[in-house]
C-alpha cells in the first residue's frame, strides 16, 4: 500500500496537472519498488515517479 505521504503527493501533483489542463493517462502503484508512477499529458511525455517519503521526480520527453 502507498504511504499517506505519497497519497497526499499523488493528490497534490493530479490536482496541479489538471489545472494545467494534462491529461492523466495512468496511475499506478508498484508494490515491489514501492513508487507510484504517473503518466500525463496528450501524448504520454510527462512521467512522474513518487518516492516512499513523499518526494517525487518528473521526467518530460521532447517527441
Amino acid at each position: 500500500m502507498p504511504t499517506e505521504l505519497q497519497l497526499l503527493k499523488c493528490l497534490v501533483l493530479c490536482q496541479i496537472l489538471s489545472n494545467c489542463y494534462r491529461s492523466i493517462q495512468l496511475i499506478r502503484y508498484e508494490e515491489k519498488r514501492k513508487e507510484i508512477f504517473i503518466i500525463a499529458g496528450e501524448l504520454g511525455n510527462i512521467e512522474i515517479t513518487i518516492f516512499e517519503q513523499g518526494q517525487w521526480r518528473y521526467d518530460i520527453t521532447e517527441t
